[in-house]
């Protein structure tokens, strides 16, 4: 049955199609599929199944450091396309993973609190990375999106809900407008959270307090809050209300949040 929200959806998608913000790097992408593994025997309650991703690696022969890329409530579009491109240009190897198509899932910007298996997704993403040889998969940053940026908070944190025998893999993590967590929790990796203050969807002034309550254990986090920017800043066909937010492509904000990626990853994994 058709929704209300999927004229404004499929505008977006076909209208990013032809705006890029830069030249596309030279990239090889697959079509992969992997179990998703629990943290623990029954912590996702129900059965994590498979998921499907797409593996971008940059030219070269590697092992290539390596992003685990976690889309938002809308699935994956041209955004995080772009982002694979940008990060291969820099010699990163990208797993997009997709954590509703194999589940039937066409959305959750409408039903942001359905339990989705998100953090099983993640642990199966690196032990299928491990078994790579194009991939170092002693060197993975985790990079989320609104809903996959919550995750990724929780990926990062102590003791967080990554499976303990995969943390040592993951060296930082980036969230790029998360719904901030209220409790003063640790980060185990360091942290990069990239936000604008006009975000009507995820507010920026939970980032700001939870930054503020870090405790002295915790890995650094570098906080980037962006003056009139909305969510999804980097989607550079975002331009009205989706799902009842406002949705707008900030060009400034996007650039820096492009350099503070690539700064954040050279210190946390290294050059390629």
């Amino acid at each position: 049955m058709a929704r209300n929200w999927l004229l404004p959806l499929t505008v977006l998608l076909l209208a990013a199609m032809g705006m890029p913000l830069r030249a596309p790097a030279s990239e090889a992408t697959q079509d992969v599929r992997f179990a998703a593994l629990e943290t623990y025997p029954g912590a996702a309650g129900q059965n994590p199944g498979e998921v499907t991703g797409l593996l971008s690696l940059p030219e070269g022969t590697g092992p290539f450091p390596v992003v685990i890329m976690l889309h938002g409530c809308a699935g994956l579009y041209e955004t995080h396309a772009e982002w694979a491109a940008l990060l291969a240009d820099e010699g990163y190897a990208s797993l997009r993973i997709d954590s509703f198509t194999p589940r039937d899932i066409e959305e959750l910007c409408t039903d942001i609190l359905r339990p989705v298996p998100r953090a099983a997704d993640v642990n199966g993403a690196i032990v299928f990375l491990q078994g790579r040889p194009e991939i170092d998969a002693a060197r993975i940053a985790v990079m989320g999106w609104s809903h996959g940026a919550g995750v990724t908070l929780q990926i990062a944190a102590e003791p967080g809900s990554l499976r303990g025998d995969l943390k040592a893999a993951v060296k930082g993590a980036i969230a790029l407008y998360p719904y901030c967590s209220r409790s003063s929790q640790a980060y185990r990796v360091p942290l990069l959270v990239l936000i604008g203050d006009a975000d009507d969807w995820t507010p920026a002034g939970i980032c700001t307090d939870m930054v503020a309550a870090l405790p002295t254990s915790s890995a650094a986090v570098e906080l980037a809050v962006y003056r009139g920017a909305t969510h999804s800043f980097d989607c550079q066909a975002c331009d009205g209300e989706y799902w009842g937010h406002h949705l707008v492509h900030d060009a400034t904000a996007h650039a820096d949040a492009i350099a503070r990626v690539e700064a954040f990853l050279s210190a946390t994994l290294g050059a390629p």
